[in-house]
């Protein structure tokens, strides 16, 4: 994508990429900092108007290379006229006709005979790309009326790898005794007999080494053999037919892997005129159409068991008016409209998990589960769908510029609609996730699945979801030259970003123990009689609770101040700084979060699942009737009707919530040498407060048994200690099957913990925060003895409080949701602390005293190239386990006594690298003997988040061409363009997940080895 690789010569950009989450594609920059959590910071123009999808806040595609006049990025400290997000303002501008007609004609092809083998692969997988298109433009009437037009095509096929590690025959029969422990392995330290309530070693889990346990006695199986296996288990295995075909690094005798095509294309179309309607006013017209469609594919073993097709319409309507009032003053006037549709269709689309035995039935749209068996072994995905998901933008934009004496002056104001939409199946087809936990289940995640007992079993019910959403901003700007050598600029700006609304009025505010008495007809599944909504849960209609769960704020001033200094009055050194506040915003989809769960949609996960097979007769708690109850769950706004179930996932919104903001400060100096070489260094800071975040309030509590100091039940109903008081959260022991009986609300406010009415409780709030400290230096020399070049360095420093760059969601990581001051002060996922990219062109014409033949072959050609260099990002440890019983995985090692998180000195041997990136021996798991912790039990990891760095990257794209005279008006430009050029192998980020097989190694790349693309261009 083009603005991804224009974005990546900017300093200051940490990470530019496009994601398909929604149907649409989604341009996601991070900058100087900023963050992204659905709710990105950066805005993105075409042609004056905006060109981004409010839904989450992500740029929109711009039209093909031949068809762009402008590319624009600021980054810090932009004036006052850009606004309504925080970071930065991209803005592109297209071409225009004029008086002589003019255009081009081109294509560029890839085939995977180009391309160098991929690292660690050993075939080249099919690959084929074909670029096309053309633009012409021209005069209507001489000095009148001008057009330009633009079509651009792409047919795209890539064939990644789909791997995992798939069972055994006998495995898949219950008979894991391959996977017998050796003699010695897992004992009780106290008895000296096999144990399941001893964790399996880092032996034991790289040679697959695990007893298989009984689930009601903790002890292992006679043999390791499973007494039966899931039916559904064994269908979905026997449907897969799948032989393990190890062949690459870090395989082992259970891996598969396979290759299966991935095609895309797309089809663009723009038009715009200019007219010169009279000598002041120019009025412009363009019109942008994109149709995109692709094959998106979950993380998944293969795509026999399912993709999604991904199809979307973006429109761009723009209609401006520049309107010279004098020869001081011009007004320019900009008027846009911005349409995005995406949709997402499940295939198969006519399948579902009963097709294989299950008694799970899906709501709304059919589509196969997705089955996670976690631990190294293998994914079978699927992912969210949706007939449509987009945007609807109207905007209207007003700046008038006029310079008065030593004042250059621009006053303005901007007014936009947003209204945004989702219609979504969210993941109505079942999550089934299998984990190893110890003491748990039969004790490994493949045998608790070949035995059908998931960890967590999550089902929703889908939605129509709507934000809609106005935006007002006033702005004045004033660039003061007090001195000939000094300059001022000052700028005022005032946003109003409103609270979005939905028409359904589907919002969520939380207050443990207030009764809502919003709905006059309440039925909770597995109850009869008159019902109240669950305690706690308040709702539009409810006292104090408004429309839109939070109210719109209305102080959103943002001065800004800058100066820039030439001391010496010559224009060749420049010293510059400036600060300001600048106001980000929300999104339409982190606003409609809330109506994704009760009472409006249901979003629900589960620990008391036992059978894959029959999921909805476990425990009482979760499905009281034993069958599926999802059928009859089906909200209807304004029917003052709302149905609960039992057991209930709430997202709600903080009646508090405020708008994220930055604090943006730079200095640095400018200094020319010479005609043709500059060097600018600048110190840039941005500080992002009131970042939003949702974090469980109704996390589970660890219990410590008073008699023992250990863990286990914490309180009873008898003096001897012997009867647990299961009506409260201290109740039970810490189990995965426990998490939701000791969730504090479920045993508060008249409640009782023996059936739970809540999971997890999130609150979205605005609450977190991150800095950015960086050094940018750049440089650039003008053209000389044929060689140009500009390039930059950035050295950073990136933390938050927690992780908030992900594109995925803003849940954030919590090791354990009631101990947030765990992940403070913690490194960004995007702290690359150095960063270098230098572009070049280099016209080697040195041949002109030769021969015709010599100096018409060898002159005349262009070599192009862009260097990029920059040290890793961080990652972090984990254990793959739940050690403290929360039901989450994620949870992190402590460090050995004695030992220091490094890594290894390889003495640069890739070999070695890929074999052992960082120590492993310097962690160990909580609760094990001599590994220190923290938290309850000391259970908790003392290792900090994003503590190590992966492999840096370093990579070399070039290009070669020459354009060849074919008539005066026209030329023939042939190009070659090369992807890594070198090949640079760059490694991925390592296996950090303490109980994987491959802890350790890095199995993967970073980036593409070489690609090669071929293309011509005919220039009119």
């Amino acid at each position: 994508m083009l603005m991804t690789r224009l974005l990546q010569l900017v300093p200051g950009v940490q990470s530019v990429q496009t994601v398909n989450n929604l149907g649409y594609p989604e341009l996601k920059a991070l900058i100087n900092g900023s963050t992204d959590g659905f709710v990105g910071q950066v805005s993105y123009y075409l042609d004056g108007g905006l060109n981004m999808t409010g839904l989450r806040n992500s740029g929109n595609v711009v039209p093909n290379p031949d068809a762009i006049n402008q590319f624009n990025v600021q980054t810090n400290n932009y004036d006052a006229q850009i606004g309504r997000y925080s970071a930065a303002a991209v803005s592109v501008v297209t071409k225009s006709g004029t008086n002589q007609y003019h255009g081009s004609v081109f294509e560029f092809y890839r085939t995977r005979n180009f391309n160098a083998v991929t690292h660690n692969q050993q075939t080249k997988a099919p690959y084929t790309r074909n670029q096309f298109g053309a633009t012409v433009g021209g005069p209507i009437r001489h000095d009148k009326d001008f057009f330009f037009g633009s079509f651009g095509g792409l047919r795209y096929t890539t064939s990644p790898a789909y791997t995992g590690s798939i069972p055994s025959a006998a495995q898949m029969t219950g008979d894991f005794s391959e996977n017998m422990p050796l003699s010695g392995e897992q004992l009780d330290p106290k008895t000296g007999k096999p144990s399941c309530a001893v964790a399996p070693t880092t032996a034991m889990n790289s040679g697959f080494r695990f007893f298989v346990c009984d689930p009601a006695s903790h002890t292992p199986y006679a043999g390791n053999k499973l007494p039966a296996v899931d039916p559904t288990a064994a269908n979905v295995m026997k449907y897969l037919n799948f032989t393990p075909n190890p062949s690459a690094f870090g395989d082992t005798k259970y891996t598969y892997r396979e290759y299966a095509p991935t095609p895309e294309k797309n089809e663009e179309y723009l038009i715009k005129t200019d007219h010169q309607i009279t000598p002041s006013h120019r009025v412009t017209l363009s019109y942008f159409l994109f149709n995109y469609s692709n094959r998106v594919v979950p993380t998944t073993l293969t795509q026999k068991w399912s993709y999604s097709n991904y199809a979307t319409r973006q429109q761009n309507a723009n209609v401006s008016d520049v309107w010279t009032i004098g020869s001081r003053t011009v007004n320019q006037f900009w008027v846009n409209y911005t349409r995005q549709n995406g949709g997402r269709d499940p295939i198969p689309g006519n399948s579902t998990l009963a097709d294989f035995g299950s008694d799970f039935g899906v709501v709304g749209t059919p589509s196969r589960s997705q089955i996670a068996v976690n631990n190294g072994w293998f994914t079978l995905g699927q992912a969210i769908v949706g007939p449509k998901a987009g945007a609807n933008l109207y905007g209207i934009r007003d700046v008038l510029t006029t310079t008065r004496g030593q004042h250059s002056l621009y006053i303005g104001g901007e007014f936009g609609l947003e209204k945004d939409f989702q219609l979504t199946s969210l993941s109505n087809y079942g999550v089934f996730t299998f984990a190893t936990t110890t003491n748990t289940r039969t004790n490994n995640a493949l045998s608790d699945f070949v035995a059908g007992m998931p960890q967590s079993m999550a089902q929703d019910t889908g939605l129509y979801a709507q934000a809609n959403y106005f935006n007002y901003a006033l702005f004045a700007q004033d660039n003061w030259r007090i001195l000939p050598t000094l300059t001022l600029n000052l700028g005022l700006r005032y946003d109003v970003q409103q609270a979005p609304t939905d028409p359904g009025n589907r919002q969520t505010n939380f207050s443990p123990g207030v009764q809502s008495h919003a709905f006059s007809n309440v039925t909770i599944v597995g109850k009869t009689g008159p019902q109240l909504a669950p305690i706690g849960m308040l709702f539009p209609g409810d006292p104090g609770v408004s429309s839109t769960g939070a109210s719109t704020q209305y102080n959103h001033v943002s001065p800004r101040v800058g100066f820039a200094l030439d001391p010496f009055g010559n224009g060749k050194t420049v010293f510059h700084g400036a600060a300001g506040i600048f106001f980000g915003g929300i999104s339409g989809n982190q606003w409609e979060f809330p109506s994704n769960f009760p009472p409006y949609a249901v979003r629900n996960t589960y620990s008391k699942v036992v059978s894959m097979t029959h999921p909805y007769q476990g425990d009482p708690s979760e499905f009281p009737t034993g069958t599926n109850p999802y059928p009859a769950l089906n909200f209807q706004p304004g029917s003052g009707n709302a149905t609960f179930l039992p057991l209930n996932q709430v997202v709600a919104f903080d009646p508090n919530y405020k708008w994220p903001f930055t604090y943006q400060v730079n200095f640095g100096f400018q200094q020319q040498f010479g005609s043709g070489l500059a060097l600018s260094a600048n110190y840039v800071g941005s500080f992002n407060k009131g970042v939003p975040l949702y974090n469980d309030i109704n996390a589970p509590v660890f219990n410590i048994n008073p008699d023992t100091g250990q863990s286990g039940v914490a309180c009873f109903t008898d003096a001897a200690h012997k009867i647990p008081d299961t009506s409260k959260a201290c109740g039970y022991a810490n189990t995965s099957a426990t998490v939701n009986n000791r969730r504090p609300l479920n045993s508060q406010y008249g409640q009782s913990a023996v059936s739970p009415i809540y999971s997890n409780v999130w609150i979205i709030r605005s609450n977190q925060g991150s800095n950015y400290n960086g050094l940018q230096v750049s440089l650039e020399q003008r053209i000389t003895h044929r060689v140009s070049a500009r390039g930059y360095y950035t050295w950073s420093k990136t933390l938050q409080s927690n992780q908030l760059d992900s594109t995925s969601g803003l849940n954030g990581n919590f090791v354990d949701a009631n101990y947030p001051d765990l992940e403070k002060h913690q490194r960004s996922d995007q702290d690359r602390r150095q960063m270098m990219t230098m572009s070049f062109n280099w016209k080697p014409d040195y041949f002109s005293g030769y021969n015709w033949f010599v100096r018409n072959t060898l002159n005349g050609w262009t070599v192009a190239g862009i260097w990029t260099a920059n040290s890793g990002q961080p990652f972090t440890v984990t254990t793959g386990l739940d050690v403290n019983g929360d039901g989450q995985n994620n949870d992190r090692p402590s460090i050995v006594p004695g030992k220091t998180p490094r890594l290894i000195s390889n003495g640069r041997s890739r070999v070695a690298m890929m074999n052992q990136w960082f120590d492993t021996s310097a962690y160990c798991t909580p609760g094990t003997a001599g590994c220190p912790g923290v938290g309850p039990g000391n259970l908790l990891g003392n290792v900090r988040p994003a503590q190590l760095d992966s492999p840096g990257y370093r990579n070399v794209d070039a290009s070669l061409f020459r354009t060849f005279a074919i008539r005066e008006s026209a030329k023939f430009e042939l190009r070659s363009e090369f992807t890594n050029v070198f090949n640079l192998t760059n490694l991925g980020t390592p296996t950090a997940t303490a109980n994987s097989s491959n802890f350790g190694k890095v199995t993967g790349n970073s980036g593409n080895n070489r690609i090669m693309q071929v293309g011509g261009r005919l220039l009119f």
